[in-house]
């Protein structure tokens, strides 16, 4: 089984993934102001994505050849993350978002229960100077997981070794090594008292990590590698940077390197989409989204930055599938066992509330969740029939075969009207 996660900030408006053609009930949002309306079904919807008259909207229009596998998921709410500007660590955690990286994240727990030589990787634009950032992830209590924004740094960590002729004898010297660390850190260790013994354990046990994971090395096939073209790779433009982390992102799927990958595209951040010809930052977007349309123009100019951005996250996306699907695995191809969950983590919007937390849902892994091709609404906040994020990430736990009663911290706000145990039966084949 395989997992993806993409994030892109600047939250994700429920009428960018409402399809044409089928009309859901809203209601004005509790929270007021700029955050709109929000989900006001009374019941949940569940309706074939592609049954005549029905159509993706234009802000994920790219993934029209992937109908089939979609899973359009609206009314979900997450209220315990607070809201704003982004909810952080919250958005993957289901916890609150001021509390940075308090628990570990729905990608690095799905990541810990299918491990590969290198258990997670986090790739993503924050549109600053710094190589590696830390926005949205965590594989433990403040325990954060590094994004890499710099391509070639990320692609030489992941392929280095294996594209600079390392034999099985050099990878297995290297791995000898740490293990001799390793065993000299543990013989120190019983000469420590307990507290910096148990420091040094964590250390050992990094070592011990390391050396299993570059012993593994030799299992990959260089000729799978793509070559690290510069004009991609070393460019500065944020569109071409976004472009190398999805082919770094596909080609360690593709090997084997990781079965877990994270993507975030401006998650806690305002990058300038420069490579789109864009030349404000997402800040200013989010404000200029609800202003209204000039004269001739059926959208605001803000809308159609924000659209525009989408659209090209979105090519990356369903071209990420295209590469899944071109792998032929078992009676299929890698992507039949395969789920990326696309949202924001800003939820519904610039300014959110979290009432409503849209998201993309591609794959079933292999039959374990139900079958795609749906738009499923979930009931109000508040409602029978509602689900949170936190449902939701314990769902993909229970279909990875790690199964929690519930993922991350429970609306205290829907205790005696939702129950928030266990996988949603919507979902869970």
């Amino acid at each position: 089984m395989r997992f993806v996660f993409f994030l892109e900030g600047n939250g994700l408006p429920p009428d960018d993934i409402q399809p044409i053609g089928i009309v859901r009930k809203d209601m004005m949002n509790p929270k007021g102001g700029q955050t709109g309306k929000c989900n006001g079904e009374d019941a949940v919807l569940d309706l074939q994505l592609s049954a005549p008259g029905h159509k993706l909207p234009d802000p994920i229009a790219p993934l029209e050849r992937h109908t089939k596998r979609i899973t359009l998921l609206q009314g979900l709410s997450g209220r315990v993350c607070g809201g704003g500007h982004s909810n952080g660590f919250g958005a993957l955690g289901a916890y609150s978002a001021g509390s940075g990286a308090r628990d570990i994240t729905i990608d690095a727990a799905l990541a810990k229960a299918h491990p590969a030589i290198f258990q997670h990787l986090a790739l993503g634009l924050k549109g600053s100077s710094e190589n590696i950032f830390y926005c949205c992830s965590a594989s433990g209590p403040n325990q954060k997981v590094p994004h890499y924004q710099d391509p070639v740094l990320a692609y030489n960590m992941l392929f280095g070794k294996i594209l600079g002729g390392n034999t099985a004898s050099a990878v297995g010297s290297q791995a000898l090594l740490l293990d001799h660390v390793a065993g000299d850190i543990k013989r120190i260790e019983s000469q420590l008292p307990r507290p910096e013994a148990r420091k040094l354990q964590e250390f050992a046990d990094a070592f011990a990590s390391i050396g299993r994971r570059q012993a593994r090395l030799q299992e990959i096939d260089a000729k799978k590698i793509p070559a690290k073209r510069d004009e991609l790779y070393a460019s500065t433009v944020e569109t071409k940077q976004l472009e190398a982390h999805f082919e770094i992102a596909a080609t360690a799927l593709i090997t084997g390197l990781t079965n877990t990958v994270t993507l975030s595209a401006g998650a806690t951040s305002y990058p300038v989409w420069k490579g789109l010809g864009i030349t404000v930052d997402n800040h200013t977007i989010g404000h200029m989204y609800n202003e209204r349309p000039k004269p001739g123009q059926s959208v605001s100019e803000g809308k159609a930055m924000a659209i525009k951005i989408r659209q090209f996250n979105m090519e990356l996306l369903a071209r990420l599938v295209d590469k899944l699907e071109a792998v032929p695995e078992g009676n299929g191809s890698m992507m039949d066992n395969t789920v990326i969950v696309y949202l924001s983590d800003s939820a519904e919007n610039h300014h959110s509330s979290c009432f409503d937390w849209p998201m993309v849902m591609l794959g079933n892994l292999g039959g374990r969740l139900k079958p795609n091709d749906r738009f499923l609404n979930f009931a109000k906040y508040g409602a029978k029939g509602h689900a949170t994020i936190g449902m939701l990430y314990a769902t993909l736990l229970h279909a990875a075969g790690a199964p929690v009663d519930h993922f991350g911290t429970k609306d205290t706000s829907l205790i005696g009207a939702v129950d928030q145990t266990g996988p949603l039966k919507e979902l869970l084949a």
